[in-house]
């Protein structure tokens, strides 16, 4: 008598430790982050939210497709979890969006203006460079030569004949 009560207590404590364990096949691995503002916690908890209902979902379609019947689903009802709560997580979620695009849109904005300075820079370096060898060339050429000539109605357009000398030397170096 006492070996088929030892049987049933052994039997009582492994149908006990089933029910308390879910099982295996069904769970799904989820990932634990650390979050660390704000936007990170709502969008934390939306995937927990969609993960729930995806596994709810999952386990109504296989149950109603072993009964071999097409899910029914509802195309025009509000989801089920609509309340202000959700409204207000998705608002915070849009608004921390928006704001990382404006500060993204700002950065690059910033970025155009130094590379518009540097090339300022770079240019004005170059035509200084060249200030030297314009007046020397300017200082070389006959007036009445073919050349000469020409320059002076090429530097028309210009406010001084160094700088047409300097635009010349550039587009011909």
């Amino acid at each position: 008598m006492d070996s088929i009560d030892k049987l049933l207590a052994e039997v009582k404590t492994e149908h006990t430790e089933t029910k308390n364990t879910p099982p295996q096949a069904n769970l799904n691995p989820v990932k634990v982050v650390l979050s660390t503002n704000k936007s990170d916690l709502l969008i934390d908890k939306l995937l927990s939210d969609v993960q729930a209902d995806f596994s709810e979902a999952k386990t109504e379609y296989t149950q109603s497709n072993s009964r071999n019947s097409l899910p029914q689903i509802q195309l025009n009802s509000p989801p089920p979890k609509s309340d202000g709560f959700i409204d207000n997580l998705l608002s915070d979620v849009q608004a921390d969006f928006l704001e990382k695009d404006a500060a993204e849109a700002l950065r690059k904005q910033e970025e155009l203006i130094q590379e518009k300075i540097r090339q300022e820079k770079l240019k004005a370096k170059q035509r200084e460079a060249l200030e030297k060898p314009a007046k020397e060339w300017l200082a070389k050429l006959d007036p009445l030569s073919s050349e000469g000539l020409w320059f002076e109605r090429f530097a028309q357009g210009y406010p001084a004949k160094l700088a047409a000398a300097i635009d010349y030397l550039q587009t011909n170096s």
